[in-house]
């Protein structure tokens, strides 16, 4: 057994019993693998009209690929994996799309960055990015955006 082995297979374990143990963070994996196909999806179609080599045109099909994925990931991630009973339905819409800013923001500087400045893949950086923020995405919706208000 490999010294990665060893560190890999413990560590995977605890993410699996740790994802597959809480309801919540499962559906929202589930979710934002589907929210990442998505922008994916409009990002394969808008490359097909745009070049990513080009800086303004690279930016311009993360920002419509993040608008698609938006439009998606609110009502999902409302209703499905956070079960959201607040009323104010305007202000926990408008929380979420400015949580959704500050990450499409890091998206769009980290793919310029790794894309233009880097000359990384374009796919390799999207998947590396895209991770980055599922997992900041997740941390904003349950601590700003869909965390318990008080009455």
């Amino acid at each position: 057994m490999t010294k990665l082995d060893a560190f890999g297979r413990p560590l995977m374990q605890k993410i699996r019993s740790m994802v597959l143990g809480n309801r919540e963070l499962a559906i929202y994996v589930l979710v934002g693998v589907l929210t990442t196909a998505v922008s994916w999806i409009a990002s394969f179609i808008l490359k097909l009209f745009l070049n990513d080599q080009v800086l303004w045109q690279n930016a311009a099909i993360n920002v419509l690929s993040w608008v698609s994925a938006i439009a998606f990931a609110y009502p999902v991630n409302r209703k499905y994996v956070f079960e959201s009973k607040n009323s104010n339905i305007l202000q926990e819409c408008a929380e979420f799309i400015g949580s959704r800013i500050a990450t499409g923001v890091m998206e769009v500087g980290l793919m310029s960055v790794a894309v233009n400045a880097l000359s990384i893949n374009f796919w390799v950086s999207k998947l590396i990015v895209s991770i980055a923020v599922v997992i900041s995405n997740y941390i904003l919706s349950k601590l700003i955006v869909f965390r318990e208000k008080n009455s």
